[in-house]
């Protein structure tokens, strides 16, 4: 009896553990990231730095879609890329983004044009028939830099163009914004990511308000 009661102990020890053990592996310590409008208490985004590429006259504004967001391929993965230096990054294996980053720059854009521009119609690709059809203009952008430094800074650097309903180009411009970053952690630095996109969406509004009607 001795000697199945000591086996019996061993057992019971040896499944705890392994009910330990198992605790620990669905433990996940991995942190998830959206893009989103700057909230309270945040500083104002800097206006970007913007070189007129090309531009002609535009009609009245019925409808704005934003889209596709054309990425890089080293943005174009979960991780969250940080620069460590002038031709290194990064990528977090703990800090993943929500969501799709093209689909959150989408996003931020599509928020911040649809609020200072006099339409109430603003949408994010893909769009399709009827909705497709009653879009005025497209924005189209295609991302060259998207990082920064942890604690130090962000750099959004882009080409965008606004298209007419027959696919006119009406303008093309290439920004960039640079956002110091408030702290040294990554929700600091997916804050001044954000704002970065507001001073993009600041200037894109203001180039389709700009346009004649």
């Amino acid at each position: 009896m001795t000697g199945h009661g000591a086996l019996a102990r061993r057992l019971l020890t040896l499944a705890a553990a392994s009910i330990s053990l198992a605790s620990c592996a669905v433990s996940d310590s991995t942190l998830y990231y959206a893009l989103g409008r700057v909230g309270a208490g945040s500083t104002e985004p800097r206006a970007s730095t913007s070189t007129p590429l090309s531009s002609a006259a535009g009609t009245a504004a019925e409808g704005i879609g934003v889209g596709p967001v054309i990425m890089p391929g080293y943005l174009d993965r979960i991780q969250v890329v940080t620069r460590s230096g002038t031709d290194q990054v990064e990528f977090s294996v703990f800090r993943r983004w929500a969501e799709p980053l093209d689909d959150g720059i989408a996003r931020v854009l599509a928020e911040e044009i649809g609020a200072r521009v006099p339409t109430e119609r603003i949408v994010t690709y893909p769009w399709r028939g009827v909705l497709a059809r009653a879009l005025q203009y497209r924005v189209v952008v295609a991302v060259l830099r998207f990082d920064g430094r942890l604690g130090v800074d962000v750099t959004l650097d882009t080409r965008w163009r606004i298209l007419g309903r027959d696919g006119a180009e009406l303008a093309f411009r290439r920004s960039t914004v640079s956002e110091a970053a408030a702290g040294p952690g990554y929700e600091q630095m997916v804050a001044a990511m954000t704002r970065t996109l507001v001073a993009l969406g600041q200037e894109i509004a203001a180039e389709i308000r700009a346009m004649p009607r």
